[in-house]
């Protein structure tokens, strides 16, 4: 390696370094610096393009004004939430006057529902806030994971909304049901269901695009409204068909169907809390391996979700390499990572000789 690599590797980590004092954001990969006339693409600065927006003293100004990817990544997630609660609330005013002025159970329940979903999307827009602030003193590793708790909070509020419509659905049994409830309910029910299926597939599709679990948890909520309005329909056909019980026992299978999805809301989210690993080990050993130098790969780690995933390992090189090359192996090393696997937010790399245990 010649000295002039040295230098612009010195320059590199220089530059890193001093991003990480001041607090300045991350950038995007297309942000280009400057050095001696040459322009430099800053993905290869390595782990500042991941950090959490600009800091308030940045002295690098042409930096830090490019906003950082997991603050644009909280901003987006946010919009979907807004217009999904504007949805919900829509809905379940319909839902609810029909239901409650008709006596029709599987609609107050799928109403019900629905005023929930718009609880959880005003839990979840506080959780995201929280989440989106960047690291301090009291949590270097940021907030994220209070998204994880948003998601957490959506599924008690299922298992609410599913207590309180088993309950009434049982209730109903007794009084055998109701009759005639007003045809309007049909078209009522219809657009709910036409709303809840655009929301779902909108939500899931950014919940993928972000790797948001608070959105997918969230698009399962809406899954089970949208399946929930369908029951509902059936319900009412067969009210009006002379079966009134038919409403009960719908009712019933919504509050189940709520419960099994808050039970699924809550066991992922408990795998993130409890830093159930992300990564696969062995995926991460095979990309390491890979580097001319490394004799062994160990105390492979990895913890988070979405685009906030760290990652630290322990690399054995060849006891002959100088200091400076095994730090430029480990630097190699973390810049594959970051391009083999999506959603690196910092990787750390302990490096020593060869049968060092």
């Amino acid at each position: 390696m010649g000295t002039g690599d040295q230098d612009l590797r010195q320059w590199f980590r220089a530059t890193r370094r001093r991003l990480d004092r001041t607090g300045c954001g991350g950038f995007e990969a297309e942000t280009e610096l400057h050095r001696d006339g040459i322009r430099y693409p800053a993905h290869r600065i390595g782990r500042t393009q991941h950090r959490l927006g600009p800091g308030p003293e940045c002295s690098i100004p042409q930096i830090c004004s490019i906003g950082g990817t997991l603050a644009s990544r909280q901003r987006d997630v946010s919009r979907v939430l807004w217009g999904t609660l504007l949805a919900n609330l829509a809905v379940a005013l319909m839902q609810l006057i029909y239901g409650y002025t008709n006596g029709v159970l599987s609609v107050v329940a799928d109403g019900f529902h629905s005023l929930l979903d718009g609880s959880s999307n005003i839990i979840a827009l506080i959780g995201i806030r929280v989440a989106s602030q960047p690291p301090d003193d009291d949590h270097p590793y940021g907030h994220q994971k209070f998204e994880i708790l948003s998601a957490m909070a959506i599924s008690l509020l299922l298992f609410i909304a599913a207590w309180h419509i088993v309950s009434d659905s049982l209730g109903r049994w007794n009084d055998g049901g109701v009759t005639d409830p007003h045809p309007i309910g049909y078209l009522i029910l219809a657009v709910t269901a036409v709303i809840n299926l655009l929301v779902f597939r909108w939500q899931r599709r950014r919940g993928r695009d972000l790797q948001s679990p608070v959105l997918l948890a969230d698009s399962e909520h809406t899954r089970s409204d949208l399946l929930g309005t369908l029951a509902a329909m059936g319900a009412l056909f067969a009210i009006r068909s002379g079966w009134p019980l038919v409403d009960v026992v719908v009712a019933l299978a919504i509050g189940l169907f709520i419960a099994r999805s808050g039970y699924k809301i809550a066991l992922q989210s408990a795998g993130v809390l409890a830093d159930r690993a992300p990564i696969d080990p062995a995926r991460i050993v095979e990309i390491a391996l890979k580097f001319e130098g490394i004799r062994d790969v160990h105390h492979v780690r990895s913890r988070g979700f979405g685009s906030g995933i760290f990652v630290d390992m322990n690399l054995h090189v060849d006891p002959s390499i100088s200091v400076d090359e095994a730090h430029s192996i480990a630097h190699e090393v973390e810049e594959k990572i970051r391009e083999e696997l999506p959603g690196i937010h910092d990787v750390v790399i302990h490096v020593e000789p060869e049968g060092t245990h």
